[in-house]
């Protein structure tokens, strides 16, 4: 067995987690380590200490790299995922002028406006530098000056980026410059920015490795669940939509990430999902069983459990939809499934429509597929097999990059992530399910207020 592996790191939320894989995508060491608590505040901000984020990885990358080293394994390269939209401003030494603004920070929209409101709080002139969380990272790694550090273009797509030109477009730059701040130069996914210092390296007991621009914890988690072609379904709290493009599509709720050299992830978030039958988690093993003895449901809903929707339906009015009250709770529950598979079927419709390509395998990740009926209902309203998969999380879609980031030829990753393998644990074929299809008209005439 070969002895190289490659690293993924994701700096999610709430914790950093790291993992190391052969180059048949095979994890062999995995370590993880929280982060300090994000504060939010009456003003709507939403903040974390950025030496967290300095302090875990460290730690990560220590134990990683002790458990590497033990069993003879040598890294080759590393690569960072983290949360888009999330980023520190730093003052002309390049230290931070205020904790990290989050991605669900609310005191603006978009991180520009956010940037605009720490300027304001913190009664600075300038000049100020912007960097998202794998910058401030890799210039730590790397021991390298910050604004030597460039973002790749999928975590600086909410910023506004020309794909074409790798650069930020002209308003985005414009706005930068009114409020006196440099941001970070652009380049693609898989292109070598850094190398891990001497230093470093040495304390890690590893050679000083290269560090690739990586992309979003959410392209990640799609690329480690469903490769370079794969659709994915994660079906978590709630749930998100990924397919992939031969062109940069967007729309309403939905938009694209460029995947070097010929490849879009495109998708959109709905506020559906495991959060739409939450009361009933305490009998889900119950629930499951009973739903699919008793066939398909005799109501139609859209299990919203908020008011006002992203995707498929972009709305903010729209609220939990139902036809008729339920009789009973396992007929509610039945019922919340197949609003979820019928949103899920829209989802992947309106996507098509755009000009996506489905996979005929559709990829699972997140708790909801551990509902089987939940997965058979879907197999059979999508008219395709749904996979359960075993390569999940976005540290694994991050090392899945590293490994491609170290061996493409050009700027192709495409064709690296085809060749690795994606573990799956259980397939569900469809069968034919006249009342389920006709259900799934029934609900595309309670949304049809909406759409």
């Amino acid at each position: 067995m070969s002895k190289s592996v490659f690293i993924g790191i994701d700096i999610a939320t709430s914790n950093v987690r790291a993992v190391a894989i052969d180059r048949t995508g095979t994890p062999l060491a995995r370590a993880s380590e929280p982060l300090a608590q994000v504060i939010k505040r009456e003003d709507k901000s939403a903040t974390q200490d950025s030496k967290s984020w300095i302090t875990a990885v460290d730690k990560v990358l220590t134990h990683l790299c002790k458990q590497l080293i033990e069993e003879g394994f040598i890294p080759q390269s590393l690569l960072i995922s983290a949360t888009s939209g999330t980023f520190i401003l730093c003052d002309k030494n390049y230290a931070p002028i205020a904790p990290a603004a989050m991605y669900n920070d609310g005191r603006a929209s978009d991180p520009l406006g956010r940037a605009a409101a720490v300027i304001e709080a913190s009664k600075q002139s300038g000049p100020f530098h912007f960097a998202n969380t794998p910058e401030v990272l890799i210039a730590h790694l790397s021991e390298q000056p910050l604004p030597q550090i460039p973002t790749d273009s999928s975590h600086g797509l909410k910023m506004g980026v020309d794909f074409k030109s790798s650069d930020y477009l002209v308003a985005t730059k414009e706005l930068a410059n009114s409020l006196n701040i440099t941001l970070p130069k652009v380049v693609l996914p898989g292109t070598k920015i850094a190398t891990i210092s001497n230093q470093i390296a040495a304390k890690l007991g590893i050679p000083p490795i290269p560090i690739y621009a990586g992309m979003t914890d959410g392209c990640t988690a799609q690329i480690a669940a469903g490769g370079a072609t794969g659709s994915v379904t994660s079906l978590g709290t709630t749930m998100v939509i990924k397919v992939v493009a031969d062109s940069n599509i967007s729309g309403d709720g939905f938009y694209s990430h460029l995947l070097p050299s010929n490849r879009y992830l495109l998708g959109g978030a709905s506020n559906i999902g495991g959060v739409s039958y939450q009361k009933y988690e305490a009998e889900l093993e119950s629930l499951n069983k009973k739903a699919a003895e008793i066939g398909a449901a005799n109501f139609i809903t859209y299990p919203l459990p908020v008011t006002g929707e992203r995707f498929p339906i972009k709305s903010s009015s729209i609220t939990n939809l139902m036809s008729a009250k339920p009789e009973s709770d396992v007929m509610e529950y039945r019922g919340i499934l197949e609003g979820i598979a019928f949103t899920e079927k829209y989802a992947y419709d309106l996507l098509q429509k755009a000009g996506a390509k489905l996979s005929q395998t559709i990829y699972t990740t997140g708790g909801g597929g551990k509902s089987k009926v939940l997965s058979q209902i879907r197999a059979n309203i999508l008219n395709r097999p749904v996979a359960i998969t075993n390569t999940t999380g976005s540290d694994m879609g991050a090392a899945f990059l590293s490994l491609a980031s170290h061996i493409k030829s050009g700027d192709d990753l495409t064709a690296e992530l085809m060749k690795i393998n994606i573990s799956q644990i259980e397939i569900f074929k469809p069968q034919q399910d006249e009342a389920l299809s006709s259900n799934y008209q029934k609900y595309l005439t309670l949304i049809s207020p909406y759409i």
